[in-house]
């Protein structure tokens, strides 16, 4: 620990162990960033086969680019041992999360597979076959991304096989038939994999056991696939029974092809494999019923002359409003009609204009009562008398005429002349007949 590869990979902890490497966190001092470094197990160190494998594992990991492969960022020798520089994969790998929770969901599991699988078919297009996919080599990142790692017996196309004859590479409990009796592997070696990945993790241990692991390896040759529970979905199950098949022609027939029946499995899984979180929408609120429209203005304002003769008034009014021609009712108004959002000031409305109310004078919408509206009257009153006596001095007789009204009425009681009266202060009451012209006396001042 602490010790820096390369003159930049500094070792801070490690992460795994494998057959022949230890993997670590490291941190690049160059680019100032935290990475994967996988290293040869100091007991390999010098052998020269065991180096020839790590430099085939860079190289077949270094012509990889894909979503769902831990990408390869540098490879170095040091001391006679080599070392991987990768991609660091914060979270945890398949098999660690088997151990915690041996049985997981359909909708937990599927993602996790498509992505594997196209992970391992972008491997299969480059001609690089992995033949060694188990939960061990299946991170799982952030956001449920996977990540497939540790290519290290892995087999591109045209490579030399450094097997030699008899000896099986890979993991006893996910190798494939073909692979058990010594055939080279292929594509579909690697789907087969995948499937006892998918047997365990739907019922929570794995297809084929045995005490050892030619026991476990001939099994997987001879034995049929145990079925399935029935709690498993059926076409699942079936998917699962495929990918088991001892004869690779019965098995899907590509990585892309197994994502794609595992996607229509998973309702809403995007074709990069991440399973979408989908939440479901609060419904809306009903949008509120239209009111019915209301014959008057709101209660802020002056109510119309309808509304009041509907309430209950003197009696006074005939059912509909002046500007409302016969027969049409409070809507049925013309277009430009003024409309309760107008200005009170501005409406043209009854109720704008004084008027007798059912309890007195109604001014602008407030109401006055009969002794207010008793004094209203006698100021009026007056000051038509006043006026009406200016005139009157104004228009007076001319050239010093004095006209003399008499009337019966006037008559002195003692018979002997009439009354002289000012026209002036005369007031001659309706009703009364005009005096008879022969009674009048006009004289010259």
């Amino acid at each position: 620990m602490g010790v820096a590869l390369g003159g930049r990979y500094r070792l801070v902890k490690q992460i795994a162990v494998g057959g022949m490497g230890e993997v670590w966190e490291g941190y690049d001092e160059s680019l100032a960033r935290s990475v994967a470094v996988k290293v040869l197990k100091s007991e390999f160190a010098g052998d020269r086969g065991f180096l020839d494998r790590f430099r085939t594992e860079a190289r077949n990991s270094a012509s990889l680019s894909h979503p769902n492969i831990a990408s390869l960022f540098d490879y170095g020798e040091q001391d006679g041992s080599g070392f991987l520089v990768m991609e660091l994969v914060g979270g945890e790998p398949l098999s660690d999360l088997l151990e915690r929770e041996p049985v997981l969901s359909t909708r937990r599991l599927l993602p996790i597979l498509a992505q594997t699988a196209r992970g391992l078919h972008a491997a299969h297009e480059a001609g690089v076959v992995h033949r060694d996919v188990k939960p061990g080599n299946i991170l799982l990142g952030r956001g449920g991304r996977v990540k497939i790692t540790d290519f290290g017996v892995s087999l591109a196309r045209g490579q030399m096989v450094m097997t030699a004859t008899g000896m099986v590479m890979g993991t006893a409990q996910y190798l494939s038939p073909e692979q058990a009796v010594g055939k080279a592997a292929t594509p579909l070696s690697d789907l087969y994999s995948l499937g006892i990945i998918a047997y365990e993790a739907l019922v929570g241990h794995r297809p084929f056991t045995g005490p050892t692991a030619v026991d476990i390896a001939v099994a997987h040759v001879n034995n049929p696939v145990p079925p399935l529970p029935a709690t498993v979905d059926r076409d699942l199950a079936d998917l699962v029974t495929r990918l088991l098949a001892k004869d690779p022609a019965k098995r899907p027939q590509s990585g892309d092809d197994l994502a794609l029946e595992l996607d229509r499995l998973v309702p809403r899984t995007p074709p990069s494999g991440v399973p979408v979180i989908v939440t479901t929408p609060e419904p809306r609120p009903a949008p509120a019923a239209p009111q019915p429209a209301t014959a008057g203005p709101p209660p802020s304002y002056p109510p119309r002359r309808e509304q009041r003769a509907g309430a209950g008034s003197s009696g006074r009014s005939t059912g509909r409003s002046a500007g409302t021609r016969p027969g049409a009712t409070a809507t049925d108004r013309p277009t430009d009609a003024p409309t309760s959002t107008t200005s009170p000031r501005r409406t043209t409305s009854s109720s704008a204009r004084a008027g007798l109310g059912e309890t007195g004078l109604t001014v602008r919408g407030r109401k006055l009562g009969w002794p207010l509206v008793a004094l209203v009257l006698l100021l009026i009153g007056l000051l038509g008398a006043a006026l009406a006596d200016r005139i009157s001095k104004a228009d007076g007789p001319a050239h010093g005429v004095e006209v003399l009204v008499m009337s019966q009425v006037d008559r002195r009681p003692d018979g002997l002349g009439y009354a002289r009266g000012d026209a002036r202060d005369a007031m001659i009451p309706q009703g009364v007949r005009a005096a008879d012209p022969r009674s009048t006396e006009v004289k010259d001042s």
